[in-house]
């Protein structure tokens, strides 16, 4: 007697399987007269195995892994199972998910925290169909499904699990639910299908798209005329056959097309046809040998000239940031001699404001001494005393402003009302301009406040800014001139404004020259006065503006942005 080995796929054990399969293999053992079949279960990984090894000479499987297998193998398939459970007699198979009747999921997207089983990820009715509806409606990303639990045949276990609460979501084939609730195994109102559905008019509740039967197919290692012989007794089985009543059908047909298994591995991107990005590059690499070398010649030439342009680059840089050092110690430099010079050029202002003290102190040391020789008490003396200690106080203050105007140190920003620095350097110029008979006038508005200034700094802007309107002045001589300078200090929501106008000859020179540094019209001048003051006020965020004004004169406007403290 001939022997043939059949291998069946048995998602719900094997015992189950050969329940189901062994009429079927008994009915075509009556059909074709000295041939017998043997009945192998499987699942999976070990039905892959069987065909590696050429152990069959027939396949009994669901579709998708007909599909698959039939792309690696030479396999040809004999005929497609009729269902009893819808209109569509070629298509039963699909996904089912199921939870607890007491569930808070309802819809497919609930279930992206959810705890997921299915039998396997090869499984195409109890996973892949599963897979391709959630993907198709771009649910959740490749992390949802590295979460899912497969468990391995056979499928009752996962409803089992759902009941007792160890599961929250079972994936199973379809009509499973409907069987185990025939035969007796659970109760059919104690589990849900999330998003129900009855294609065909079927019996099952499913919850993807339904796709063809599972085939009877094959292998090449069963001669074609056997084939022919198993094609023709599934065809010839009744409706009624006891065979097709073990295995849930009502006969076979002739094999369903596989396209849309076909579309669903595809979309997949697990077509067995389909070769990897790894197999691609290595064919690409293969057939254009000479494209990969020039490919590789021009990404190590590149790689060496990034090296290349690198490493003059670090070195233009170390040298930009040496030359940079060296231009501030320069700017520094010539800021602190800006600054000397302008100490020099108010030696008669800073003269006199040091006498003023020193001849108070003198007339009240003249004073002590007569009363002393006139026999007046040491109480009685105190208060000329205190009054020469406050002159002293004033001297020691005016030495200590010229001492940080001269002295080269560091920036240093402190809070202060910017009425203090204008105030101070209108009294370290006041006399020169009494001199030289030009009025000096000051005026406050608005509400005061302090920012953080560079005192120093400032000093220094506002005594170029002064002493600019003081020569202007003292280089217009027309008639009837009354030299003038009137220094503005407005305080603003945001910010301070001060502004200097003189009625001089005003701007000797466009806008743009007085910008650029060493242009001066003097003749022992730097050129380096209004540059400084520009990147002193910039450095405070702030910015100079020059405009001349009518009939003749010229106006210098500082605005300077502060940030006003709210006050509870």
């Amino acid at each position: 007697m001939q022997h043939y080995d059949v291998g069946v796929l048995a998602l719900r054990g094997d015992d189950h399987a050969k329940k189901s399969w062994q009429p079927t293999l008994d009915w075509l053992s009556t059909q074709i007269p000295g041939v017998y079949f043997d009945l192998h279960t499987y699942d999976f990984d070990e039905l892959d195995d069987a065909f590696k090894h050429n152990q069959l000479d027939f396949l009994l499987t669901s579709p998708g892994q007909a599909t698959r297998i039939a792309r690696e193998y030479q396999l040809n398939w004999l005929a497609t199972q009729k269902t009893p459970y819808s209109s569509n007699a070629t298509h039963s198979i699909a996904s089912v998910v199921v939870v607890h009747r007491d569930s808070p999921y309802f819809y497919l997207r609930d279930i992206k925290h959810a705890n997921i089983a299915a039998v396997s990820e090869k499984a195409f009715g109890g996973f892949l169909a599963f897979r391709y509806e959630l993907d198709k409606r771009r649910y959740f990303n490749a992390d949802f499904y590295e979460n899912i639990r497969f468990t391995g045949p056979p499928t009752d276990k996962l409803l089992y699990d759902v009941l007792e609460g160890d599961l929250d979501v079972a994936i199973v084939p379809a009509c499973t639910l409907e069987n185990m609730t025939k035969e007796g195994l659970i109760n059919r109102t104690d589990v849900r299908v999330l998003e129900r559905r009855n294609p065909y008019d079927s019996v099952c509740d499913v919850s993807t798209g339904v796709y063809p039967n599972w085939t009877f197919a094959k292998t090449e290692r069963a001669s074609n005329e056997i084939g022919k012989k198993v094609t023709q007794a599934l065809l010839d089985m009744p409706a009624d056959a006891d065979a097709a009543f073990s295995a849930g059908n009502v006969g076979w047909t002739l094999p369903a097309s596989p396209v849309s298994v076909d579309k669903v591995f595809k979309h997949l991107d697990i077509h067995p046809l389909q070769k990897s990005k790894q197999e691609m590059l290595y064919q690409w690499l293969e057939n254009n040998k000479l494209i990969a070398f020039a490919c590789v010649f021009v990404f190590v030439m590149m790689s060496i000239y990034h090296v290349w342009v690198e490493f003059h680059f670090n070195r233009s840089k170390r040298q930009l940031e040496n030359t940079l050092f060296e231009l501030q110690e320069r700017n520094s430099m010539l800021e602190h001699a800006q600054r000397t010079m302008i100490v020099s050029e108010l030696g008669s202002s800073i003269a006199h404001e040091i006498n003023q003290p020193l001849s108070t102190i003198k007339n009240y040391s003249e004073g002590v001494i007569r009363r002393l020789d006139q026999g007046m008490s040491p109480e009685d003396l105190a208060p000329v005393l205190g009054k020469i200690q406050h002159q002293v106080t004033v001297a020691s203050g005016i030495i200590q402003r010229l001492r940080g105007l001269i002295k080269q140190t560091p920036t240093d920003y402190v809070t202060c009302d910017p009425a203090d620095f204008v105030r101070e350097s209108i009294a370290l110029i006041e006399y020169d301009f009494k001199a030289k008979n030009i009025h000096l006038d000051l005026s406050i508005d608005g509400v005061p406040q302090q920012g953080q200034f560079d005192i120093i700094g400032m000093q220094q802007v506002m005594l170029n800014l002064l002493r600019n309107a003081k020569d202007a002045c003292l280089e217009n001589t027309g008639c009837n001139h009354n030299p003038t300078v009137n220094v503005e200090l407005l305080y603003g929501l945001n910010e301070v404004v001060i502004r200097v106008q003189d009625n001089g000859i005003g701007l000797a020179a466009s806008v743009t020259e007085v910008k650029e540094p060493f242009y001066t019209t003097k003749d022992d001048g730097l050129g380096l006065g209004l540059p400084i003051c520009r990147e002193v006020i910039e450095a405070h965020k702030g910015h100079l503006i020059m405009q001349p004004t009518k009939p003749h004169g010229c106006e210098v406007t500082v605005i300077i942005p502060i940030q006003r403290e709210e006050q509870e």
